[in-house]
């Protein structure tokens, strides 16, 4: 029976929180006795991110420091992430603190479902700005609009699958230069995959602010994704 998981995080400028972040998830794996490796796609951070992660690694062989000099944004640094798995799952997850590791263990539950299929969570009770919430409640419409989408939280960064399902997708994704996890739940929605959905706790960022997006970027981005998700829908 599979049992090995390969945990992506996507980092860029988490020095108040990574050390705790990556130790959760240490903890996490160990007592549920799974076979691990964390892989820290450290993003050219400004803010000694890199020498913690690089300080982590040494005590812990699981933890894989996949550094990049140059900024690859949020997308290549899943990619690239996603590429180094060696394991017989992955598990995408954010770096800031708000995926919580005691949901995993429903999701390892569920973990023979992710052969065929891709499980993700539905955040409860989300922590995020209002003006986020909104902006992601306005893509969801659109998002069902064109996929026909019945995904809960279809933008939710906490997702387990496999590297063989997720190479089936992979080549459209290169249409959304941000707002991965909305391309990602549409390009497996294309090829006819489906979604098992898990309710999980969003906790509140451990540094109380996101280093993704900047507030006046967002309305661009917001435009960029739209873009990208009717390339993806007018390929099919």
């Amino acid at each position: 029976m599979s049992n090995s998981v390969s945990i992506c995080l996507p980092i860029y400028n988490e020095a108040k929180s990574i050390d705790k972040v990556i130790n959760d998830w240490v903890n996490c794996m160990d007592q549920l006795k799974v076979d691990y490796e964390i892989i820290c796609s450290e993003d050219g951070s400004t803010d000694g991110t890199d020498q913690i992660i690089k300080n982590i690694c040494i005590k812990n062989n699981k933890i894989i420091n996949n550094h990049s000099k140059e900024k690859r944004g949020y997308t290549g640094a899943v990619l690239s992430g996603i590429e180094k798995s060696t394991k017989d799952f992955i598990l995408c997850i954010d770096s800031d603190g708000q995926c919580d590791p005691v949901d995993f263990k429903q999701f390892w539950d569920l973990k023979d479902k992710a052969n065929e299929n891709f499980l993700i969570g539905n955040r409860i009770n989300r922590k995020d700005s209002l003006f986020r919430i909104i902006i992601s409640k306005m893509f969801k419409l659109y998002h069902r609009l064109l996929f026909n989408s019945k995904i809960s939280d279809p933008s939710c960064p906490y997702v387990l699958f496999t590297k063989k399902n997720f190479l089936n997708i992979k080549k459209k994704l290169n249409f959304m230069e941000e707002g991965f996890w909305w391309g990602f739940t549409a390009c497996s929605l294309i090829n006819n995959y489906k979604f098992i959905e898990v309710s999980i706790n969003h906790k509140d960022r451990i540094d109380g602010k996101t280093n993704v997006y900047k507030l006046n970027k967002i309305p661009l981005i917001a435009f960029n994704n739209a873009i990208g998700l009717l390339k993806i829908r007018l390929t099919r």
